[in-house]
């Protein structure tokens, strides 16, 4: 019975892929380039045909850092080449649904297929809790006939941190330096002024490469010196008048009082392609790509060249699975 105890979750984690064959030769390491994948582009979070929820992923070497996880990206990281069990760190630039719909599923099915390594989640106060409620979600399937892995000791979460970051603060992940500062994208927002209510742009400085992240913002002089000489700012896009168009056709009856509220939204709490190419000029960035993009695909040509009036490093409009 013992032998049986030890062998089975053994079998089972070699079938799926999570330990590695006895005898096999360790990889050699890939050079240490850093990389950042757009997994998903869309501004969320009304779902898109063509575009996933926001997400993205940073490849340097050996290590893949998820950041934001929007609704399938485990599925677009599939896509990508990366598995579950290649990533061990996540990072979450704030707690809206678009940014978040995702993570679910990537931890339900890490815990599913038995998936042993440790998953450290970074992201803004309330991540805990979110976490926190996740992991009892996966609790119904792991009860008695529901549980796929009866025979694996072990809980959901057992292997799972989350550390909850603060403006300003500085890390290493490997050899991958993190920085989060406090971004524009609650200005607007009933109670986004308290101290706890961060949402965050991202800096991540590897060998060779340094790579922003503005997260979902408004023009932000906080952002534009996070950016400052990057080699590429990865940076949100909206045409607020093309966005409020969209809603009030969707809601004709809408209460001013509430479009109002709306529209400032879409101006404050979010980034127009005049300020995008102004923030990139002003950091002196090498390079800028739009993701988070909210606007149709007639609107293109004309936001770019609303872009480059202002910046003339080159302009990319990412696509889904597009790695820069």
């Amino acid at each position: 019975m013992r032998f049986a105890t030890i062998i089975v979750p053994a079998l089972a984690l070699a079938a799926l892929g999570t330990v590695s064959a006895v005898g096999s030769s360790k990889p050699a390491s890939a050079p240490s380039v850093m990389k950042w994948t757009t997994l998903g582009t869309n501004s969320g979070p009304i779902p898109n045909a063509e575009r996933a929820e926001p997400a993205n992923l940073l490849k340097t070497g050996t290590q893949n850092i998820l950041v934001d996880s929007g609704d399938g990206a485990a599925w677009q990281a599939a896509k990508a080449g990366v598995s579950l069990r290649q990533i061990n760190t996540i990072f979450i630039s704030h707690l809206h649904f678009d940014h978040t719909g995702g993570l679910f599923a990537v931890l339900s099915q890490r815990y599913q297929m038995i998936e042993p390594s440790p998953l450290t989640i970074y992201g803004p106060p309330g991540t805990k809790g979110l976490v926190e409620s996740m992991v009892n979600g996966m609790l119904t399937s792991a009860l008695g006939a529901n549980n796929m892995r009866g025979f694996v000791r072990g809980k959901p979460g057992d292997n799972i941190k989350v550390i909850e970051m603060s403006d300003g603060q500085k890390l290493s992940i490997g050899d991958v330096r993190v920085t989060a500062v406090r971004n524009t994208h609650y200005i607007a927002t009933p109670g986004g002024d308290d101290p706890s209510a961060l949402s965050f742009a991202f800096r991540f400085d590897g060998p060779g490469r340094s790579i922003v992240y503005t997260g979902d913002t408004g023009p932000s002089p906080a952002v534009e010196a996070l950016a400052k000489n990057a080699d590429l700012l990865v940076c949100e896009i909206m045409d607020p008048e093309i966005a409020f168009a969209k809603v009030k056709a969707a809601a004709p009856a809408m209460p001013s009082f509430i479009a109002d509220s709306v529209l400032a939204h879409f101006r404050k709490e979010h980034v127009s392609p005049t300020e995008a190419g102004l923030m990139a000029s002003r950091a002196g960035v090498k390079a800028l790509v739009l993701t988070h993009n909210a606007l149709p695909d007639n609107a293109i040509a004309k936001a770019k060249a609303q872009i480059i009036a202002n910046f003339k490093g080159p302009v990319t409009f990412a696509k889904d699975l597009q790695t820069f």
